[in-house]
């Protein structure tokens, strides 16, 4: 059976992975159209067809229309975005979608959950209101109420991060004891601070909201899930393995157990009725389990899973497509690192892959 995907955020540097999970599969043949902001991106040798796009954070409606265009060229039958902004808009508009006649699958079908994923504010008051805890946050919109909270705990370490973003870009970690800025991640503008250099930043200029929470130092961890109707059916926990908490893409994972972050959330999956793909972010400090982000996409470092007998993105395309499903046998506590495309793209002077980040591979390391 032969199945057209298209497959957004392209250049992710994961992409690799997520890919060579759909391939060589027994009961479909994946055909792939890439598409992504960028023109030269190193996803783009890995398609069978690839297609620039505009930005979805600057244009949604020329976003929307490539879209259409790419569909009434191509009829794909699955979208899978790869971004939370794509998956925010695609599902906004697919009243539109059916207006046109578009009938793309998505992994994930509900707005009202994608808005709440999206916004974190609602999301953290979601937690909340029924019990989900996330270490403590405050909602800020002016530097004297992030400076006032700093003076009555100067010994502690804070992260300041927008309401609507993705991953650490623009995400401060607010230390009181250092003397100058120090560049975390310069690409993402994470960096961290004091309170008198972020005062110069004047980042509520423009009366943008901030979440300012306790910096907890534990394991961070990745967790991969498919619902049915408010009940988990396939469930992955990935330890993440780095040397740089802040890392916008994990260097590597290892593939664990553990019956609390578990409990928690498939407590959170069914008081949400989930139905999809879905993707937590957890940190476990003293034993305690907080719950920081949830999304309705996959995880751009999913691929991990596969390695290790549960191959997330094959198995959702059975489940959209009422193929006959796979019983997957995990192997705990393997670790593996991702794997980043190095190969020339035809007339290109140089590499693909950016220069300034540090490659990865697909090496299985075993303990």
């Amino acid at each position: 059976m032969l199945c057209k995907f298209c497959i957004t955020c392209i250049n992710g540097f994961l992409t690799y992975d997520f890919i060579e999970s759909l391939k060589n599969q027994k009961d479909f043949k994946p055909y792939i159209i890439g598409v992504d902001v960028l023109d030269r991106t190193k996803g783009k040798i890995l398609c069978d067809k690839f297609y620039k796009i505009s930005n979805p954070k600057k244009n949604e409606k020329k976003y929307i229309a490539d879209i259409l265009r790419i569909h009434k060229k191509e009829k794909f039958n699955v979208i899978l975005p790869l971004s939370d902004i794509e998956n925010y808009l695609l599902l906004k508009n697919k009243n539109l979608f059916r207006e046109k006649r578009i009938n793309f699958k998505l992994p994930f079908n509900d707005f009202e959950v994608a808005k709440l994923f999206y916004d974190k504010k609602k999301f953290l008051k979601f937690c909340d209101e029924n019990n989900f805890p996330t270490g403590g946050y405050k909602i800020v919109d002016r530097f004297d109420k992030v400076n006032g909270i700093l003076k009555k705990n100067k010994s502690k370490k804070y992260i300041l991060k927008p309401i609507k973003g993705s991953g650490t870009k623009n995400v401060f970690l607010v230390n009181e004891k250092i003397r100058k800025s120090i560049k975390i991640l310069e690409s993402r503008e994470c960096v961290e601070v004091n309170s008198k250099i972020l005062k110069k930043k004047n980042i509520f200029k423009e009366n943008e909201k901030y979440i300012l929470m306790p910096y907890l130092n534990g394991n961070i961890y990745d967790v991969d899930c498919i619902a049915v109707n408010g009940k988990i059916r396939e469930f992955c926990i990935r330890l993440r393995e780095i040397k740089n908490r802040f890392m916008f893409y994990s260097t590597g994972h290892r593939i664990i157990k553990d019956s609390k972050i578990k409990k928690l959330i498939s407590k959170f999956v069914s008081k949400l009725k989930l139905n999809g793909i879905c993707d937590f972010d957890i940190i476990k400090n003293k034993n305690k389990v907080y719950l920081l982000e949830a999304s309705c996409r996959f995880s751009g470092s999913v691929g991990a899973c596969t390695k290790s007998g549960i191959n997330f993105p094959a198995q959702v395309i059975r489940y959209m497509m009422n193929l006959k499903k796979i019983r997957y046998k995990i192997q705990y506590n393997n670790s593996f690192r991702s794997f980043l495309v190095f190969k020339k793209i035809k007339n290109t002077k140089k590499n693909i892959l950016l220069d300034d980040y540090i490659p990865h591979y697909s090496k299985q390391l075993r303990y």
